[in-house]
């Protein structure tokens, strides 16, 4: 079963037979776009923990903007919560190097990685342990 939400900049879905969370974000956030982001992906992902147990993260952040410091201060903020919701592979999918260093600064700890590559962000994550 796939659900899906969407809020303007962000698209949150969780694949109950690959166990991946999947994100998918757009444009240029502002504070309140970031702080109903985190709300739900926690709520999201807290949920799918509780049903689902260990899944893994697809964040396709390719149609992204490079965000104001203010958006990312708030989303490194959210990254200690979110790591307690998932100790599984994080994988993050940018378009450029700039967008790589940014999401590298709030998406820094062992279990995240950031990915030009659409494949090898998958290639990534099916290596992890937690497939059904």
């Amino acid at each position: 079963m796939r659900r899906l939400t969407k809020i303007s900049m962000y698209t949150i879905a969780f694949d109950v037979p690959t166990k991946t969370l999947t994100i998918v974000t757009e444009g240029f956030w502002s504070l309140a776009t970031t702080a109903a982001f985190s709300a739900e992906l926690l709520a999201r992902g807290t949920a799918a923990r509780l049903y689902h147990g260990r899944f893994v993260v697809l964040a396709d952040l390719r149609k992204a903007a490079i965000q104001p410091l203010k958006v990312v201060d708030a989303l490194e903020a959210m990254m200690p919560k979110a790591l307690k919701v998932t100790s599984a592979p994080i994988a993050a999918l940018v378009a450029s190097h700039l967008a790589k260093l940014q999401t590298e600064r709030y998406l820094k700890a062992e279990n995240c990685r950031t990915f030009l590559d659409i494949d090898e962000a998958k290639a990534w994550l099916a290596g992890d342990s937690h497939a059904a």
